[in-house]
């Protein structure tokens, strides 16, 4: 079984044949085709979301905002910033 993740805002995705991916590069205008994809995952679009922290800021006594509900970037800063603030709790 092979998931093949598209993630680069440079390359566009289309499925053909059913397990077939072709990506294609906006820039170099290359193709790349991907044999045997049975799972496609897009990622990118992302929006902040930040309700949560809002709503209970001032009804609790500790509340963080981490990851997309400070601004959508990418995984790796969500993921230092949720560990930063599992250090200090």
């Amino acid at each position: 079984m092979k998931y093949y993740i598209g993630h680069d805002a440079h390359k566009k995705y289309s499925v053909f044949a059913g397990r077939t991916v072709v990506a294609y590069n906006v820039f170099t205008r290359a193709e790349r085709r991907i044999e045997g994809v049975d799972t496609v995952v897009y990622a990118y679009g992302g929006k902040e979301e930040n309700s949560l922290y809002y709503a209970l800021k001032d009804k609790v006594k500790e509340v963080y905002k981490i990851g997309d509900a400070n601004g959508v970037r990418r995984v790796h800063d969500a993921t230092r910033e949720g560990a930063v603030v599992g250090r200090t709790v």
